[in-house]
């Protein structure tokens, strides 16, 4: 369960503060030199060692269906062409990291966030007014864990490779049935199918 600092939830539970919590984004990306680092707000931000510009930004809703892994879209403005300039010279900041920070505007000597988000850019688009982001989880998600499916009538190994071992004419089909070498067949023909 998220909780915030002291401090920020006496803040976040005030009727009117001066206090507001902002939004920090760094995008990394390994083309560039180093990381930028804009933040939502009317004016540039001094936070954990570095100058957060301050930058139109919207961070848009997003809904989960349950079925594909969740993306949520990061619009900052195009800035008259500076940052689209910056998109075509990077190639759309593909695959760039970007940590989405929440803090309080009266705890920036803090070096903790309030809240921290790690995403991945999947997609970049832009018109004239806003560059657009679609965020993603990252890439580790995407990788099956554990890395092999044991499965009892399939071999993984590719026919006359160096695990399959069988060096002389035809293939096989990768079943137990077909395998020409059936002690060195990689599926697991121990496993009870459960019913």
């Amino acid at each position: 369960m998220l909780e915030f600092s002291k401090i920020a939830t006496l803040e976040k539970n005030k009727l009117s503060t001066d206090a507001p919590f902002l939004i920090l984004i760094e995008v990394n990306c390994e083309l560039l030199d180093e990381p930028l680092y804009l933040a939502r707000n009317t004016e540039d931000v001094v936070w954990n060692d570095h100058t957060w510009t301050a930058y139109p930004i919207d961070v848009e809703p997003h809904e989960e269906d349950g079925k594909t892994i969740p993306a949520m879209n990061l619009k900052i403005s195009a800035g008259g062409g500076l940052l689209s300039s910056y998109l075509q010279q990077y190639k759309g900041f593909a695959d760039a990291l970007v940590n989405l920070y929440v803090v309080n505007a009266k705890l920036l000597d803090t070096p903790v966030a309030e809240m921290e988000l790690d995403f991945q850019i999947t997609a970049t688009s832009y018109d004239e007014s806003w560059i657009t982001f679609t965020l993603g989880a990252s890439p580790e998600l995407a990788n099956r864990f554990p890395a092999w499916k044991y499965l009892t009538d399939f071999c993984p190994f590719v026919c006359g490779d160096v695990r399959c071992g069988y060096c002389g004419e035809g293939t096989c089909r990768n079943n137990l049935e077909s395998c020409l070498i059936p002690s060195r067949f990689g599926g697991e023909p121990g496993i009870q199918s459960g019913g």
